[in-house]
């Protein structure tokens, strides 16, 4: 492949005049909520480790971003050129869509010069996507979907879902707009392949959706920290064993030892569900000889999980619960955190350091603690290990995993629990075993409640606040559990969110908060429409929860990304606008995006029809629903009645700081 036929591209010059276009062969536009906020996400993160020199100014020295690669097909006719996209369409897309929404929604915020509109790409097979782009980019004072169109529904949320997140991810990397804009467009790059012309499409399309990966991040690492005790076979092995063990966070990691090494770690008379080891040294006395046996029966032809005859003889019927025990557990659990961001977790519990929870920087933050001299180094990747056990072990009992069950999907916090009889299941984590009510539901609700309002992984500081907590103790209470997670909720309310100088996370975490004072508290957080944090509105749904308000039978917490305003912004048809309260927190709510995209210009008697007919999203929407007629009136009220709610809060905390 030629030089010619790879460019590099700052966005500026990829959304300049040439035409990109979507081929028929390639799916619908599917980027949700999880993918548009981590791209956001990405290109902030990097904009703030380069630190601006002045409003909206990097220096000539900032490292550029690199974000992917777009592989192209170069179609001529006429001599005209149009990239047909091969790969990389989604990425593409959502970049579209983004610039497009700094551009109509923050541009008088934005001091650069800002294009009119943005669209070179179109869709070969898809016209109702092409015209969804087209109306984003129009030269328009609002985006004109209100019309007969059937606009694509994907992309309409994709531009709710960017609208409404990106002021937050800045805010919370504090970041301006000028800045965020200023890197994005002339910092972050793109890497443009065009394949050969006589490529058959069809089939370099296949092989790239069926590639083979590259060595991940957290792979080079297992590497480097077994290269740093190399010379000790024993403790490689078993520094080896347990990282396979803990890499599969969609399994307990009971089931990534074998029997043998499972009962020496894990089994406490006929229960799975207690650690017996204390350090590095105790896992190794305990793992080594029956590694070493296990390699002993693999070069002697013999099945490594088969018994003697011997000790058959000797163990008689518990035979049989020997076959029961080396079932595979079956894959009904899905994680709320990756292995790559889990590491970090387990670092900064272990160091108590303000270690960066972003997968991206795995490899560098590690490296600063390899750098010691051999005997550091070698105690370090020996507590590592130890502490990586430690915590996935808690993790698995103690924070909420997604379960499907009996074509069922739910939430779940439970413990695996091994019966005198050999049979294995899970059951409640606290209280009664089966029950789906009291203590172990209200950790779960709560739980749920952190998880659904940081989508993103590296946001993800509850669950180090709660994995640091049960660390720290030799056996968990859940009334102690549940306390705790509800003043770190109270935490994030005050000290983060309604606080004027908001303190960080690691700071609530590890060094502790004073309880604010009224004055320092900035009621009016709460009434700035879209901006308002989505953590405040499930917080809110929690403690509505609590009181048994109208709804909480049914109600579960899920990822609602998209904060609506009751009484529209922008009416249909020739419908007032509201002279005030728009923005205020008694008319907002949080809702999914797909929901927001399809009913964001209804009057509420429109809303509250589709509302009960499919389910409200909140509790704080089910309460809105109540009211016969909605006006500024309604709206204070309600407001008012929330806000009472949030601040009782305030006297909890101070209870419990």
């Amino acid at each position: 492949m030629s030089s010619e036929s790879i460019k590099t591209l700052s966005l500026r010059e990829l959304f300049g005049a040439e035409q990109y276009v979507i081929p028929i062969y390639q799916r619908n536009y599917a980027w949700e909520a999880k993918e548009i906020n981590q791209l956001i996400q990405d290109i902030a993160d990097y904009a703030v480790r380069n630190k601006p020199i002045a409003k909206g100014l990097f220096d000539e020295g900032a490292d550029n971003y690199y974000i992917g690669t777009l592989v192209v097909y170069e179609r001529s006719h006429n001599g005209n050129t149009t990239y047909e996209t091969i790969d990389g369409q989604q990425r593409l897309t959502t970049l579209n869509v983004l610039i497009n929404v700094l551009r109509r929604e923050f541009g008088s915020e934005i001091n650069s010069t800002l294009p009119r509109s943005i669209l070179n790409i179109s869709f070969d097979s898809r016209p109702h996507a092409t015209e969804t782009l087209y109306a984003i980019a129009a030269d328009t004072d609002e985006v004109p979907y209100q019309s007969n169109k059937t606009y694509s529904p994907a992309i309409k949320r994709a531009y709710t879902i960017a609208h409404t997140s990106l002021p937050k991810i800045l805010k919370d990397a504090r970041l301006e707009l000028d800045d965020f804009y200023a890197y994005l467009m002339s910092r972050v790059f793109i890497l443009r392949v065009s394949v050969p012309h006589d490529t058959d499409l069809n089939h370099y399309f296949e092989i790239m959706n069926n590639r083979g990966e590259q060595l991940e991040k957290h792979e080079i690492l297992k590497a480097r920290l077994l290269e740093k005790i190399q010379q000790d076979k024993i403790a490689g092995n078993v520094f080896s064993k347990v990282w396979e063990a803990c890499a599969d966070m969609e399994r307990y990691v009971q089931y990534g030892f074998p029997v043998e090494q499972r009962r020496a770690l894990f089994q406490a008379g006929d229960d799975w569900n207690t650690l017996r080891v204390n350090s590095f040294e105790d896992l190794t006395q305990r793992l080594a000889p029956l590694q070493q046996n296990r390699e002993q029966r693999e070069q002697d032809g013999l099945e490594v999980d088969s018994l003697s005859i011997e000790e058959i003889l000797v163990r008689g019927i518990q035979f049989t619960e020997e076959k029961k025990d080396t079932e595979e557990a079956p894959e009904r659990f899905s994680s709320v955190i990756s292995f790559p961001n889990f590491l970090l977790h387990v670092l900064r519990i272990q160091t108590r350091e303000d270690i960066p929870l972003d997968d991206k920087r795995l490899l560098e933050t590690f490296d600063l603690y390899l750098k010691g001299d051999e005997q550091s180094t070698i105690a370090f990747v020996h507590h590592f290990c130890f502490s990586l056990l430690k915590a996935k072990f808690l993790f698995d009992k103690y924070i909420i995993k997604r379960e499907i069950l009996n074509g069922k999907e739910e939430w779940s916090l439970k413990r695996l629990k091994r019966y005198a009889a050999g049979n294995v299941s899970w059951v409640n984590t606290f209280g009664e075993e089966d029950v789906s009510k009291g203590e172990n539901q209200n950790l779960i609700m709560l739980l749920a409640m952190f998880h659904v309002s940081a989508p993103t992984q590296i946001y993800k500081h509850w669950l180090n606040a709660a994995l640091n907590f049960v660390f720290e103790r030799q056996e968990v209470d859940a009334q102690l559990y549940q306390e705790y997670l509800e003043n770190l909720a109270r935490t994030y309310l005050f000290n983060r969110y309604l606080k004027k100088e908001p303190d960080d996370y690691y700071q609530i975490i590890y060094k502790g908060v004073t309880r604010p004072e009224e004055v320092e508290i900035d009621k009016t957080r709460l009434n700035q429409g879209t901006a308002v944090e989505n953590f405040i509105f499930n917080y809110l749904d929690y403690l509505l929860w609590k009181r048994e308000f109208k709804g909480h039978q049914n109600f579960e917490f899920a990822f609602r990304t998209s904060v609506e305003h009751y009484y529209p912004q922008r009416p249909l048809g020739n419908i007032e606008k509201l002279k005030s309260g728009i923005d205020d927190f008694g008319n907002l709510c949080l809702i999914s995006s797909s929901k927001n995209s399809q009913l964001s210009n209804n009057l509420p008697s429109g809303k509250k029809d589709y509302y009960h007919k499919v389910g409200a999203d909140s509790l704080k929407q089910q309460r809105m629903m109540d009211y016969d007629n909605w006006g500024v009136d309604e709206i204070r009220e309600h407001g008012s009645e929330m806000e009472t709610i949030l601040f009782e809060e305030l006297i909890n905390f101070s209870a419990h700081a």
